[in-house]
């Protein structure tokens, strides 16, 4: 049977989700990184930095995910394609 145009776009929609948490969580850590980085050289401001920055994009990601699990509720047999 053919996805209905709704469903269709719900799917397209958590694709794009899909990626953008991918990227969205690399930002993340590589935030943390830095700033245990800063903190194991004594960079104290590069520190806060970007643990705010890490903070920052947990938030956004937070939301990215809050994002997919409404679509997936309002479209239960729509699941992200995921890519390798």
């Amino acid at each position: 049977m053919a996805e209905n145009s709704d469903a269709a776009q719900a799917r397209v929609f958590a694709d794009m989700l899909t990626s953008e948490i991918a990227a969205a969580s690399s930002r993340v850590e590589e935030s943390e990184q830095l700033a245990r980085k800063a903190l194991r050289v004594g960079d104290s401001r590069s520190h806060v930095w970007h643990s705010d920055e890490a903070q920052t994009q947990k938030q956004a990601l937070y939301e990215l995910y809050r994002q997919l699990d409404a679509l997936r509720n309002r479209f239960p047999t729509v699941q992200p394609r995921i890519s390798g």
